[in-house]
């Protein structure tokens, strides 16, 4: 299918405008070049609504106005909005190609700030040299040709077709997986399937009536049972596919939050280590106290006296120790001598006792001794306290006792050593303080339930699975052997052999869809993949080869868009992709898709080159024109920069729309028009008339809205 013109009456801004676009295919591209607000968006959106009715309008239907914003409704009368659309269609048959035009119309009655549409109107003619002839059952006809679920990929809008790599993982999934399948006919596939399998059951039953052949009659229940069982078993499977997917990105989903809310700080974890911290610190403070008071205990030990004193005393000791070498003192003889009457021996030895003569004499002779010694002079008693007191002041050599300065300088290390602790602990309590204040209030231990509850559905989904997948292909082997069992019995009945062909054909049919259907499943997906990485790759100029950053493109089995850098790591094209590189990948998909499925249509696509720039912008529009049928682009001025040498190779119409509202901020002459309304010139690329002539920017250059 290729549009050939397209004229829009009354469409909001599109108040009386035709295009005519290219149909050479050597020039097979068709510029409309407009600023933003000069009509690219509502003429896509025309088009659609000109193909498929308010099914393609944005938002709901009923809300989005048709009609032209200033229209006044004076006098009450309705507004007439009419697309038209001309378009031609190769038969695959006959070669022969066939032109036909598609109206659309409808009625919007306008009263103040209130609007009401009526049901729209549509026909489809032929156009004939002689004549036009109308067709019955038109969205039918358009339906065939430009399925309805291909809307977005045969007219792009440049942001929004972003939603086949934008969006939740199961948006884009479905979005991706619904325009492979509209393109590359699964969903036909799958229809004839469900007919196939249905006529099947069908002539099972009949086998079942044929005779009287109750081995026949049980064989036929039974492949009954199984095909019932086997439906319910691949609708279970196809279920449990489905949750699975769902709860394993839910699980995925979970365990981002947890991770991102982890690297900015677990508040559970953070508060237990603020409690310990806070522990820490109150028993530091506790150090200190116990400290600081060994400190001023120093100040009043025998040490400091000691250490204080040892001067003198070492010159005392002297003095001393000469006096006791001269036997001055001590005088220790009388508590010895005591001890020893007591004791009744003396110390050589001798007996003290009172009733042995010579006993009684000692005992007198020490008593006499004691006696004397009492009587000497108390110089000699102070001297003798003075020298033991000394010496216990003398340190103790064998147990290398600590200096008072030592223990002082242990005790003052100790305390500095707890003040830097201390220190470091409030800084360390401050900071923990001040990351959960920032933190938000994020559940991590309810997150971390609930991963466990997304992964319990997961699995238990998986088991589902298994355990259906497994039943099923069981069920499939009785039903094999049923089937080989009934066609013997059914050649031994005289109605079978009819059956039995019927039941043969539907099987043989049955086959042939399922190897399509796994072959487009795998083959031409697996094409349209490769196609997309060729583009893609192309159009951003990576080479693998040369160390590049993006490698390599795909679409999964899951029919997910998947982009690969180095080392195979996966790239989110989300986050990790620039906006240049994510237009790209859109337009390499769709035009992918667009090549392998084989199917001659435009692709209409309105601001494609957005911000892109250089030799992106250049690739992605020569390989665009290179692997469309029939292109038609929506550009502006920016988009055009440096790339007018390829527009002028490729380029089959330029046409260029202005808005006369852009007057006099953009434009430079007066349009001299009273209405709200989209302007029409024949200026290309390369030139300006006084209807599109803009000011110049402050950089030198034309003004531009993109």
């Amino acid at each position: 299918m290729r549009i050939l013109r397209a004229r829009f009456e009354n469409f909001r801004l599109l108040r009386d405008l035709e295009i005519d676009f290219s149909t050479d295919p050597d020039k097979p591209l068709t510029v409309i070049r407009a600023e933003n607000e000069s009509g690219k968006t509502t003429i896509l959106t025309a088009l659609q609504w000109g193909l498929y009715g308010d099914d393609a309008l944005p938002g709901r239907a009923s809300d989005f106005r048709l009609h032209p914003i200033d229209w006044n409704g004076t006098g009450g009368e309705a507004i007439t909005i009419s697309v038209e659309i001309d378009f031609e269609v190769v038969s695959s048959r006959s070669g022969r190609t066939a032109t036909y035009r598609i109206v659309r119309q409808s009625h919007e009655s306008v009263s103040g700030n209130t609007w009401k549409r009526m049901p729209f109107a549509i026909k489809l003619f032929q156009l004939e040299d002689t004549g036009s002839d109308p067709i019955p059952y038109p969205e039918s006809r358009v339906n065939r040709e430009l399925p309805p679920k291909l809307r977005q990929v045969f007219f792009t809008d440049g942001d929004r077709a972003l939603s086949f790599i934008e969006a939740d993982t199961r948006d884009k999934r479905e979005r991706v997986e619904s325009a492979i399948r509209s393109l590359l006919g699964l969903d036909i596939i799958e229809k004839s399937l469900r007919h196939v399998h249905q006529a099947g059951v069908n002539a099972n039953r009949q086998a079942k009536k044929i005779g009287s052949d109750s081995e026949l009659e049980a064989v036929t229940s039974r492949l009954d049972v199984i095909a019932d069982e086997s439906e319910k078993l691949e609708a279970e499977i196809a279920d449990a596919k489905e949750q699975f997917n769902a709860f394993r990105e839910k699980t995925d989903e979970v365990q981002k939050n947890i991770d991102d809310a982890l690297i900015k700080g677990d508040k559970e974890q953070l508060q237990r280590e603020r409690q310990t911290v806070a522990n820490q610190l109150k028993q530091t403070d506790k150090q200190i106290d116990e400290a600081a008071n060994d400190h001023a205990q120093l100040f009043r030990s025998l040490a400091l006296s000691r250490d204080l004193l040892m001067p003198l005393l070492n010159h005392s000791m002297v003095k001393l120790n000469e006096l006791r070498e001269q036997g001055k003192f001590p005088k220790v003889a009388v508590p010895i001598l005591e001890e020893r009457l007591h004791v009744t021996t003396c110390i050589c030895g001798e007996s003290l006792a009172g009733h042995d003569p010579h006993g009684q004499r000692r005992r007198e002779h020490i008593e006499h001794l004691i006696e004397q010694s009492r009587k000497s002079d108390e110089i000699q008693s102070c001297l003798t306290d003075l020298y033991y007191a000394a010496v216990q002041l003398q340190p103790d050599q064998s147990t290398a006792e600590e200096s008072w300065v030592s223990e002082y300088a242990g005790v003052a290390a100790r305390r500095v050593e707890l003040g830097q602790n201390r220190e470091k602990l409030a800084t360390r309590l401050h900071s923990l303080e001040v990351q959960i204040d920032q933190l938000p209030d994020t559940d991590i231990q309810g997150l971390r339930d609930t991963l466990r509850d997304h992964e319990h559905q997961r699995d238990r989904f998986r088991d589902t699975r298994v355990r259906s997948e497994t039943r099923l292909e069981n069920l499939r082997k009785e039903a094999g052997d049923l089937t080989r069992r009934r066609g013997k019995l059914l050649r031994e009945q005289e109605q079978g052999s009819r059956i039995l062909a019927e039941l043969n054909v539907i099987q043989d049919v049955e086959h042939v869809l399922k190897n399509s259907y796994d072959h487009i499943t795998k083959e031409e997906l697996k094409k349209v993949s490769n196609r997309m990485n060729t583009f893609f790759l192309e159009m951003i100029g990576s080479d693998p080869e040369q160390g590049a950053i993006i490698r390599r493109a795909e679409i999964s089995p899951e029919f997910d868009i998947l982009v690969y850098g180095p080392e195979n790591r996966t790239l989110n094209p989300d986050s990790d992709l620039n906006g240049a590189s994510r237009r790209a990948l859109t337009l390499a998909f769709i035009l992918a898709l667009t090549k392998v499925s084989g199917v001659e249509a435009p692709n209409v696509i309105d601001t494609p080159l957005g911000m892109m720039s250089g030799y992106v912008k250049r690739a992605v529009l020569q390989t665009a024109i290179r692997e469309s049928s029939q292109l038609i682009l929506f550009l502006t001025r920016s988009e055009i920069t440096d790339c007018e040498a390829i527009l002028d190779a490729a380029s089959g119409r330029v046409i260029t729309l202005t808005n006369p509202a852009h007057y006099p901020t953009m434009l430079k002459n007066d349009p001299q028009v009273s209405v709200g309304k989209i302007l029409r010139c024949e200026c290309n690329h390369r030139r300006e008339c006084p209807i599109c002539e803009r000011h110049l920017d402050p950089d030198g250059g034309m003004e531009s809205a993109a």
